[in-house]
């Protein structure tokens, strides 16, 4: 059943003009090639466009669709590509990354359902790219087991890449319109939805550092979103998963320790404030998290460690250790 299952990729695309063939070419070369890929330009400002245009006249794939909208943002992109989708499985892929060629054939045979979702692991560095086994090294139908395993070194936490979903997983979900994190704020409902989640022992997916891209830009108004993202998270698991609270608590303050680290980056009033009102956020989650309230006694010690941390941070090794030691 499997080797006929139609799966969806879809791209959202926002001035992506230096690797979007390469992105595109990675969808195309797939071993399963039974898809429908939905590119939707997200109102780009650069030539973007104009690369979708040339790539599709010059390939005549009948798989690939371009729609273009108003500028709204990854949520809203996101959005328009699920309601475009008749797939029975359904992939994000960020237009700036790749994928391996077997990776979509690979994650696809685990699955047996289309309640059912699948990932694998990612890395920066491209070198990592086609490492593992490809074999499914945990399954998981409990949802506090399927978040800790998630957050686990090596897998995408709460991204929406490096996943395949099945069809009903989104059949009523939809991205939150805010101003970003929105992948984050749905996270742990993706695993509550999924009958089962199956990660598999493959680095399959390329994610590329792009400073142009929007979660790398300099801290703005935008990066205020993150309280947002943090209430529909919170609230969703105290509501559904209560016995789960410590664990999203400690998902929360990990989150908004990453935007912290952002905003030691620059010297901006934005970043200032936001920096201040993440450490008052984490100072109250953490009051009941042990040790970790221990973090949260002093903003300028905290700013100063976060700030060595900077330059070691993007490193895969650091990172995926980091993770061990927080715990998720």
């Amino acid at each position: 059943m499997n080797e006929q299952a139609l799966i969806s990729v879809i791209i959202p695309i926002y001035n992506a003009e230096t690797y979007l063939v390469d992105c595109l070419n990675s969808i195309l070369e797939q071993t399963h090639n039974h898809l429908e890929i939905i590119l939707v330009n997200d109102g780009s400002t650069d030539n973007s466009l104009k690369v979708l245009q040339e790539y599709m006249d010059k390939k005549q794939d009948k798989r690939m669709k371009l729609f273009s909208i108003e500028n709204s943002g990854p949520a809203g992109a996101r959005n328009f590509g699920l309601e475009q989708a008749t797939g029975d499985f359904l992939m994000f892929v960020d237009s700036d990354d790749t994928i391996s060629s077997d990776l979509l054939e690979v994650l696809l045979a685990t699955l047996k359902g289309d309640d059912e979702l699948a990932m694998c692991k990612f890395s920066k560095d491209f070198k990592r790219v086609g490492e593992g086994n490809r074999k499914e090294i945990f399954q998981t139908q409990s949802f506090v087991e399927s978040v800790k395993q998630m957050y686990s070194p090596g897998f995408a936490s709460a991204g929406p890449v490096c996943k395949l979903y099945g069809r009903q997983i989104f059949k009523n979900l939809r991205f939150p319109d805010i101003m970003m994190y929105e992948d984050a704020a749905i996270s742990l409902q993706v695993l509550s939805i999924a009958n089962k989640v199956n990660f598999v022992d493959y680095c399959g997916y390329y994610y590329r550092f792009n400073p142009e891209s929007l979660t790398n830009k300099k801290v703005s108004e935008r990066n205020f979103a993150i309280f947002d993202k943090t209430e529909i998270v919170l609230d969703f698991v105290k509501e559904h998963h209560p016995e789960a609270l410590k664990l999203a608590q400690t998902i929360c303050i990990n989150d908004n320790d990453y935007v912290m680290l952002e905003c030691t980056r620059d010297k901006s009033d934005v970043s200032k404030k936001l920096f201040l009102q993440l450490f008052e956020k984490n100072k109250e989650l953490s009051k009941n998290l042990g040790m970790r309230k221990f973090v949260y006694l002093n903003s300028g010690l905290l700013r100063l460690g976060l700030k060595l941390m900077n330059k070691i941070y993007y490193n895969d090794f650091v990172r995926n250790n980091l993770k061990k030691v927080l715990g998720v």
